[in-house]
């Protein structure tokens, strides 16, 4: 079993078995990095269970023989280029890096987005009051207006 290529409900009911508890409302990568760090704590005891756990060497291990790093696609042998790990694990590193510079981004956005919607319904709750107080000065001055009427109208008949 390869942890990369599990979903994220899958991840969430092995991460119960070997005792943690993972919030599916993160994202893939976050949950494997909880889900791996937890591993690493744990005892050798996963591997029992059929888990492939050499993705979880420290990134110092990897070694030029070894290029079968968990991000690094699978390629023929007459497509493959050399590639140094080192330079792979730094473009993994930044990729990181940007994905968490673009989730803050995506917050930001979300509490400005939230901002402006709180704004929004406040208007439009301003607008409804202020229609309905629209609504009662009308009927005051079509009541008054029918009261000076009849006043009008019986004022002249008596006269």
């Amino acid at each position: 079993m390869n942890l990369g290529d599990m979903t994220k409900n899958e991840l969430e009911e092995f991460g119960r078995t070997v005792g943690i508890e993972l919030d599916r409302r993160l994202n893939k990568a976050d949950l494997l990095e909880q889900l791996i760090e937890h591993l690493q704590t744990v005892d050798e005891t996963a591997e029992d269970d059929g888990v492939e756990l050499d993705f979880i060497k420290p990134e110092e291990e990897w070694s030029e023989k070894d290029i079968s790093h968990p991000l690094m696609p699978e390629v023929p042998e007459e497509v493959a280029v050399e590639v140094d790990p080192e330079i792979a694990i730094q473009a993994e590193r930044d990729a990181r890096r940007y994905c968490d510079t673009t989730k803050e981004a995506v917050i930001q956005a979300q509490v400005a987005y939230d901002a402006l919607k709180k704004r929004r319904i406040e208007s439009e709750v301003a607008e409804v009051e202020s229609a309905e107080a629209l609504d009662a000065a009308k009927d005051i001055a079509v009541k008054a207006e029918l009261d000076w009427n009849k006043l009008a109208s019986s004022l002249a008949e008596t006269l």
